[in-house]
């Protein structure tokens, strides 16, 4: 790469990443967590929100990690979640698609924020709508794909595959119920091998591919996964960053030896995003 920029895993040491800040952050019904915050009648409240924020950045800031930032545009509500319109990979930045209308022009800020920093953009989806809350690195030569064929589609996911497959990859594309969103939902690395997984959810033929990798996998039940306990965001040198509503998980990860980073994140939580959704990675070493 002509840049210092570029991901291989999800799990080595994070030293720059790409956020938002939530100036225009809402709620509104965009997937069935946050449907469901919506139900109850949960106030949003965007002073908690920004304040929130701010202790995950500051998080991020303690581990070492340098902060970069989207311009945050008002037509954008969900642009907090930087992971969905890009994904960073060892060769540049994958553009991908995004299929909701409120979130379509997250893709416009995002390129410019490359062209700008000058990274440079790899490929860009254009078999249909893949996000990037549905790829993982789970290991450099190792890509898993989820779809559902909402958010992202088949096509998509294969076009993103056959791209990795020219460089020597082996990648797997794992189907999963729309209800769950993104895959990140159900599954996210946590350190070099260790992830977090909603075991009662994942498919078999899933869990027992992620165990072949020699992955040992928390588990994280379905009422936690619902509630992004999932959504973990590996930080490299033995920590992860996780929130301070996902209490169980992060006795799993802490018994492991891990060190855990917990801010208090429910307002992003309770709109279907947690710390892996509200982060894109932009460099690893």
């Amino acid at each position: 790469m002509s840049t210092p920029y570029g991901v291989a895993d999800e799990y080595g040491v994070l030293t720059d990443v790409l956020l938002c800040e939530p100036d225009h952050f809402r709620w509104f019904p965009a997937n069935s967590v946050v449907e469901e915050t919506l139900r109850r009648g949960t106030a949003f409240d965007l002073q908690v929100a920004k304040r929130q924020h701010r202790e995950f950045i500051e998080a991020l800031e303690g581990a070492g990690v340098t902060c970069h930032f989207v311009e945050p545009d008002p037509n954008l509500p969900y642009q907090v979640y930087t992971r969905d319109p890009d994904v960073t990979t060892p060769w540049g930045v994958m553009v991908t698609q995004m299929c909701r209308p409120q979130r379509v022009g997250e893709v416009a800020p995002i390129v410019r924020f490359y062209q700008e920093a000058g990274i440079p953009i790899w490929n860009w989806i254009t078999a249909g709508s893949l996000e990037g809350g549905d790829v993982h690195l789970v290991r450099p030569g190792k890509l898993m794909i989820g779809y559902t064929g909402e958010r992202t589609k088949a096509t998509a996911a294969r076009q993103a595959a056959s791209w990795f497959e020219q460089e020597g990859w082996e990648v797997r594309c794992q189907p999963f119920a729309e209800h769950f969103l993104h895959m990140d939902l159900l599954f996210a690395m946590a350190a070099e091998g260790v992830a977090v997984a909603c075991l009662d959810v994942l498919p078999e033929e899933c869990v027992a591919w992620l165990k072949a990798q020699k992955i040992e996998l928390v588990n994280v039940p379905y009422k936690a996964a619902m509630e992004l306990g999932c959504n973990v965001l590996g930080l490299g040198n033995g920590k992860v960053l996780s929130t301070a509503a996902s209490s169980e998980v992060n006795a799993g990860l802490r018994a492991l030896g891990l060190e855990v980073l917990d801010p208090d994140l429910t307002m992003f939580t309770m709109g279907g995003g947690g710390p892996r959704c509200m982060s894109m990675p932009l460099r690893r070493v």
